[in-house]
């Protein structure tokens, strides 16, 4: 199972002996260029895990033929993270980094003064320490993960950026949906060169059918994507030194997808506005069959989020505009998402409680119901 680029990845415990086409069994990219197995203890009931070879471990075939993870972990301290906030991507990134199969090599800490009850809810579910001040979060930290509304990006870096110019180890990891000249601004307030330019791409991590990428660029990049080695739960790519390439693609991705979304919506809402909304699926299906199950599961589905994306619908207005292409189509679904948000019962829906608007027919029942009162009233 050894090559120079990837390893085979099976960290809950691979089949022993080893199975590569066993379901547990995936193939992971390995930056130190080595494969490994390790036997994570001398008794007979060992659990064997095969994955990318540490730094600096291996150096030939076959090296560290003995290597214990019980020992090495008593060697080397956990590693301490800290995430702002522990919403939905931050709270799930964390109980990533805290899976068993990472045999406690983290801690994940965080600040929830003046957080929502939910946020400190989702925090306490998987485990994440309240250290309740910044300057005792920058003071246990290796390294800080900003995963926010992009409203609040840049004021969270403002708020970091003097403790960091002190503790000048730690590297401040800013995985916000903003702009390339946005997250180039937030940049300048680290001066030392502690930051990483970061976006994640899918779903919160969960499960293996919805695997999420963390794309990363900056100098130190290397070093947040050596985080998530032992956890099969997110992938990683580097995709350059320079600040601001991995904020650019999360522009250029999230418009796709995001922005597909809200064209949906106006579509899907003028049609039911016209009581043309059997005929237009019909011919949906029939000729775009792809795009009809993407919107009947999109629609339900982004009603709890619609208040985050309109500042990302925004973000992506403003990177278009500063390559000189209009940014009035993403205005536009800003505004979309902003009437689902503050017009409609749907921007009430918390992902986990959700009571109303969970298929096609109800959430579009909701949103066209709304706008004829809004219509009505003004």
């Amino acid at each position: 199972s050894l090559d120079a680029i990837r390893c085979y990845n099976c960290l809950q415990g691979c089949p022993d002996p080893f199975n590569k086409a066993n379901r547990r069994v995936h193939r992971a990219n390995s930056s130190s260029g080595w494969c490994m197995k390790l036997k994570t203890s001398r008794k007979h009931n060992l659990m064997v895990i095969r994955t990318s070879a540490l730094a600096d471990i291996c150096k030939t075939d076959k090296c560290k033929s003995s290597f214990h993870a019980e020992e090495n972990m008593a060697e080397k301290s956990s590693i301490t993270v800290a995430i702002l906030s522990p919403g939905d991507m931050g709270h799930s990134i964390g109980r990533a980094l805290l899976l068993p199969s990472n045999d406690s090599r983290f801690r994940i800490i965080t600040n929830l003064t003046g957080r929502s009850k939910r946020t400190q809810k989702l925090s306490e579910s998987v485990g994440i320490i309240d250290v309740q001040t910044d300057e005792e979060l920058v003071r246990q930290a290796d390294f800080i993960f900003s995963i926010l509304v992009p409203s609040e990006a840049t004021a969270l870096a403002q708020r970091f950026s003097p403790l960091l110019s002190i503790h000048q180890h730690v590297i401040y990891v800013d995985m916000n949906a903003i702009a390339p000249q946005t997250v180039r601004t937030i940049s300048a307030l680290f001066p030392q060169g502690n930051f990483v330019d970061a976006c994640v791409i899918g779903l919160p991590p969960g499960s293996l059918e919805h695997m999420p990428t963390l794309y990363l660029s900056g100098t130190h990049a290397q070093k947040v994507a050596d985080l998530f080695q032992y956890t099969n739960l997110i992938k990683t790519r580097i995709i350059g030194n320079e600040i601001g390439s991995a904020s650019a693609f999360k522009m250029c991705y999230a418009s796709l997808s995001k922005g597909i979304t809200a064209i949906t919506i106006q579509a899907c809402v003028t049609a039911k506005s016209y009581e043309l909304e059997q005929v237009f699926f019909e011919e949906l299906k029939e000729s775009m069959p792809d795009i009809f199950k993407k919107l009947s599961r999109a629609i339900p589905h982004m009603a709890p989020k619609a208040g985050r994306w309109v500042g990302e619908m925004e973000e992506i207005a403003k990177t278009y505009e500063n390559v000189g292409l209009s940014g009035k189509l993403f205005q536009g679904a800003a505004e979309t998402y902003r009437f689902v948000a503050e017009e409609t019962p749907l921007g009430k829906e918390i992902i986990e409680e959700r009571k109303r608007g969970e298929n096609l027919d109800d959430a579009l029942q909701i949103l066209t119901e709304s706008l004829r009162k809004n219509h009505q009233g003004s």
